[in-house]
């Protein structure tokens, strides 16, 4: 076997750290000795399935599961105010905030890191790192190390820009999202900014070690060995023989049962629709009010599902025998039962609700999103709104015109989502047959 120590390194984010923990698992029952570095939140699950833990902290901030309740320091709870906030406004002024918060909250102590990592790498013998492209620091300090490491990307591909492209910036926008000119240029000026610094801070630490060569881009700095997209290959870019490979595994999520409480909440005949926006964005109790209040209107009949958060005690005044609110629910477990998912256009939301084939309504909020939304929209696999601006009748539009989107192309994914999976990337990384 290629590979037989394998360190994989986790931010302390919720929505990264499952997917990641799934491939490490994956690494393991392939026959590799897995350690798992993250915060000590994570401790717990890590040892639960049986794989090595390392305490190591990457990021100032945290997300655990609870979102914006998770234990912040003051000063990323005010930038997660300015976000939410920010994602009020609009598309723009979204992208412009993350982008100027990405300096501070994604490149953590990177010196500190790098001795960190070199103590690691002295006294473990490890013979392959795995690495979330948003941990930048980790990045740069195995790259100026030296040191061999698979790049993971959990969100879209073009969060990874590509040459011309712009850091932060979506290629193509979802019909229903407009961006004046103005506020595009901007976006622009400020991504270019966001990435000349970026990189002018790798490379003054790059310059430390004579024999790594400095990069052009710190945005688009990855695995020389592969790159692993839990997402779909729609741009036909794949790339399995040649390194760096280019691999796209469709999902990294484990199957869960429901439990039987859940399995006689959710028992009726009609229509359900779940509500998720993700462990953040659940943040805009707004957007999820106006959603329960739409879908109840448009289809009286429906259950409602709703991931609400920390605002479902104020939005429970809406429950009834079929609206159920609350605060988590068993999104995994449950997407095989319901028919529709009104969501963010999170990648882990989009690749269970694509494994299992569902309808999809997706109201892009920051981040990939964005991206994830045109792909959706263009490839007519469900459709897109504005969450800062639709109507009840354009939902009720939405979820009627989810009849006319192609089941062969919805099925086609699903079929490849399925076949697909960490194993099949581990495959060819540990070059297994």
């Amino acid at each position: 076997m290629k590979y037989k120590k394998i360190f994989v390194i986790s931010p302390p984010f919720y929505s990264h750290f499952n997917p990641l923990l799934v491939l490490a698992k994956s690494f393991q029952d392939h026959g590799a000795e897995v350690t798992v570095g993250c915060s000590i939140e994570f401790k717990d699950k890590i040892l639960k399935e049986n794989l090595n833990f390392y305490e190591i902290d990457i990021n100032s901030n945290k997300n655990t599961g609870k979102g914006e309740h998770a234990l912040q320091p003051d000063t990323e709870r005010l930038r997660l105010e300015e976000f939410f906030e920010s994602t009020k406004k609009g598309a723009a002024e979204t992208l412009i905030t993350q982008s100027r918060h990405r300096k501070a909250d994604m490149l953590y102590n990177p010196q500190e890191l790098i001795d960190k990592i070199k103590f690691i790498d002295d006294s473990m013998d490890v013979d392959l790192y795995v690495v979330d492209i948003l941990s930048y620091s980790v990045t740069l300090s195995l790259y100026s190390l030296g040191l061999p490491f698979v790049t993971f990307c959990p969100p879209h591909p073009n969060t990874i820009p590509r040459d011309g492209r712009y850091f932060n910036v979506p290629k193509s926008w979802p019909e229903a999202i407009t961006v004046e000119e103005e506020d595009l240029r901007m976006l622009k000026q400020v991504s270019t900014q966001t990435q000349r610094e970026f990189t002018e801070v790798f490379n003054n630490i790059i310059s430390e070690n004579k024999s790594v060569k400095k990069i052009s881009n710190a945005f688009s700095l990855v695995s020389e060995i592969a790159v692993i997209y839990n997402y779909f290959d729609f741009n036909n870019i794949e790339e399995t023989d040649e390194n760096p490979k280019e691999l796209f595994i469709g999902n990294s999520f484990e199957a869960v049962a429901l439990d039987e409480e859940w399995m006689k909440r959710i028992a009726t005949n009609e229509k359900k629709i779940m509500i998720s926006l993700g462990t953040f964005l659940s943040n805009r109790k707004d957007v999820l009010e106006k959603l329960i209040l739409s879908a109840r209107e448009s289809h009286p009949d429906a259950l409602l599902i709703v991931s609400a958060g920390s605002h479902a005690e104020e939005l429970k005044k809406y429950s009834s025998h079929n609206t159920i609110i609350e605060g988590f629910i068993p999104q995994v477990a449950l997407m095989q039962y319901v028919d529709t998912v009104l969501f963010h256009g999170g990648c882990n939301t989009l690749t269970e609700a694509m494994y299992h084939g569902k309808e999809m309504v997706i109201l892009p909020f920051s981040s990939d999103q964005f991206n994830i939304a045109y792909d959706i929209e263009k490839h007519n696999l469900g459709r897109v709104l504005d969450p800062n601006n639709f109507s009840q009748v354009e939902l009720a539009k939405a979820l009627t015109e989810l009849e006319e989107t192609s089941k062969d192309n919805l099925r086609y994914w699903r079929n490849v989502s399925r076949e697909r999976g960490a194993d099949y990337a581990v495959k060819k990384i540990l070059e297994i047959e």
